[in-house]
């Protein structure tokens, strides 16, 4: 995947891509804040990929992630405004600001 902005380019999703097996390629999203580059959040830690990214508006965004080699998969909806989010992975969610979203996706 290349960069992907949100629509009024406030928001960007980046993705470190690599390559885990021959074949099996991740790619890492982190969202940064345009405007002064901060980094809103990532997944970093542990090897999730992203495979579905959607924006709902500007600051909203739906991102279904996997974790490698593929036994796990999250829908993450993140209000980055707000810095807050919603985690489903299969019957469990999680509701919380950014920062406390990540570590309960990390627990997988």
């Amino acid at each position: 995947m290349e960069e992907n902005l949100s629509p009024a380019c406030t928001y960007r999703i980046v993705f470190d891509v690599f390559e885990v097996r021959m074949s099996h390629w991740i790619e890492e999203p982190s969202i940064y804040r345009v405007a002064d580059g901060a980094l809103l959040f990532d997944l970093k830690g542990d090897v999730w990929s992203a495979d579905r990214i959607v924006w709902h508006s500007d600051s909203v965004v739906e991102m279904q992630v996997r974790k490698y080699p593929g036994r796990v998969s999250c829908t993450l909806t993140l209000d980055l405004a707000a810095q807050t989010g919603r985690a489903a992975c299969g019957t469990d969610t999680y509701t919380g600001f950014l920062p406390d979203l990540k570590a309960w996706v990390l627990r997988y």
